[in-house]
């Protein structure tokens, strides 16, 4: 049929690669949609689509950028729509903690110039027998609309809707019904936001070509009873494919995708908004908080903590690549840092506040680290807390490493700790470390100021490091693992003239010798 004439392309975005379903933010400032046949993309060439974006400018839409692999996989990805804020991100299909794709619905929240890792929708007996998913959120992120292929399902992929209850998880998809789907397939269904009327592409309905966008409403309070869905026309719908028409919040166009000329490759097209449509954007335009109550009254929520997480090498505080294992609740999550786009490798994870969560990290040339936390506001130490970030922070497996024991101090001129409680969570990350690393030996080195007689300092600085072997040992490690030696004031490490110096100067550190 040749182009249409009223379709407006995004010449900025569209290529020669196939580009589909594109979603605006709710400030209509970025465009997210899908790219597939592209080598930047998490599986290559051959990866089914991965999320790529393009921000509006003044001179009309940039060059589009992949949306990284914080938010992207190997699989199918897609945006199903955001919160009415922008700070909910919800997403097609995820991976689990051992990298495994599964197939379903992930949200993730954007936090300073970053979206979270991506985390699992609970929704009650999901099932997609379909390599194909999409959908569509309601802006108050109660109601959700998907085209996937389950139990009930008339023929390929059919519509359903699922609600959000009290308890945050997702009711059982319904089939929207007859009306709507039919024995073809009904794909990348948008719900405008007066939660009654749908579009939906179509190869089940007689049509201008492969698969063409249906309008339908909602009669009544039934979901599955519906108007007989509607055409809409030769000027949005060609002999090629149109997927993912969708009404943004802002602007005077609607956006989908098509392959109007008929290559197999999709591209972003506009097309201006009717009046009926642009009804539906006032009420876009003025959800900012709950349109409709769906389900029974939400029940109130325990606070969640967005933290910034960061592994890092302990003896210069420089970002590694590394496995991060995080269980906690019932999900465990896992990141690759070597796959993050940031050159600080940090990544966010939203956490309920007060949950436990383990930690491990393996690191090539790294001792293994585990850890255990108790979620809160307040960032630990550890990390940069000026900027909230929590640093897990490695220590290099090669022998000769050497890493100073913060805080443990010890009475003038004695061998005791001047502070027990304060040597005792000191202490206990050597002795985790010790523990996670089975085969690891270390020595422990004491030194001093000058202050004082050489042989004496020498004497005290071994007394020093015995104690701390002595406290090693009666919790559970081998005192064959652990050797010791003192060296007075020898090796200083700061100027011995000044108090800042003579304190740097009295440490305990402990070198890894196997």
């Amino acid at each position: 049929m040749g182009q249409t004439q009223g379709h407006v392309k995004m010449d900025s975005i569209s290529s020669s690669f196939d580009e589909q379903n594109p979603v605006l933010s709710p400030d209509g400032k970025r465009m997210y949609f899908v790219r597939s046949g592209h080598a930047r993309n998490q599986g290559g060439v051959i990866d089914r689509g991965d999320i790529w974006y393009s921000d509006k400018t003044e001179k009309g839409w940039s060059l589009a950028k992949h949306a990284g692999s914080t938010i992207n996989h190997t699989g199918l990805n897609g945006v199903v729509g955001f919160s009415a804020d922008g700070e909910r991100i919800y997403l097609l299909n995820y991976k689990d903690s051992e990298g495994n794709l599964h197939k379903g619905i992930a949200m993730a929240e954007w936090v300073m110039d970053h979206w979270s890792v991506p985390q699992p929708l609970d929704i009650r007996y999901f099932a997609n027998n379909s390599e194909y998913i999409s959908g569509s959120i309601s802006p108050d992120e109660k109601v959700m609309i998907l085209s996937f292929k389950s139990y009930d399902t008339f023929g390929n992929e059919d519509l359903y809707v699922t609600f959000k209850e009290s308890n945050g998880s997702w009711s059982e998809p319904e089939n929207l019904g007859a009306d709507i789907n039919t024995q073809g397939e009904e794909w990348s269904p948008y719900l405008a936001p007066d939660l009654k009327t749908v579009y939906f592409s179509s190869n089940g309905f007689e049509g201008q070509g492969g698969r063409d966008i249906f309008v339908s409403q909602r009669k009544g309070s039934s979901w599955t009873d519906w108007t007989k869905p509607v055409n809409l026309g030769t000027e949005v719908n060609t002999a090629g494919v149109e997927l993912g028409y969708a009404i943004p919040k802002l602007g005077e166009l609607a956006y989908f995708s098509s392959t109007q000329n008929s290559e197999g490759f999709g591209d972003i097209f506009g097309f201006p908004l009717n009046k009926t449509e642009k009804v539906l954007q006032e009420i876009v335009s003025n959800t900012e908080t709950p349109i409709t109550k769906v389900t029974e009254p939400k029940a109130q929520e325990k606070p969640v903590v967005v933290m910034t997480m960061q592994v890092l090498d302990i003896s210069n505080d420089q970002p590694i690549n590394g496995i991060v294992k995080l269980n906690f609740g019932e999900k465990e999550i896992e990141i690759n840092t070597a796959e993050l786009d940031s050159q600080e490798k940090k990544f966010l994870v939203t956490i309920e506040e007060g949950l436990e969560v383990n930690v491990e990290i393996n690191a090539d040339g790294f001792l293994k680290y585990k850890e255990s936390f108790i979620v809160s506001s307040t960032p630990r130490s550890g990390g940069n807390e000026l900027e909230g970030v929590e640093g897990f922070k490695l220590t290099s497996r090669e022998v000769g490493t050497k890493i100073k024991i913060d805080n443990v101090l010890f009475n003038e001129g004695t061998s005791s700790f001047a502070s027990a409680k304060e040597a005792a969570a000191q202490l206990g990350k050597l002795i985790a470390l010790m523990e996670n690393n089975p085969d690891l030996k270390i020595r422990l080195e004491g030194h001093t100021d000058n202050r004082g007689n050489p042989k004496l300092l020498k004497e005290l600085s071994l007394d020093r490091v015995n104690t701390v072997k002595d406290y090693l040992v009666e919790k559970g490690l081998s005192g064959k693992r652990i050797e010791t030696v003192g060296f007075g004031g020898e090796k200083p490490v700061g100027q011995n003239f000044s108090v800042a110096g003579r304190e740097s100067n009295r440490r305990v550190e402990f070198v890894i010798i196997k």
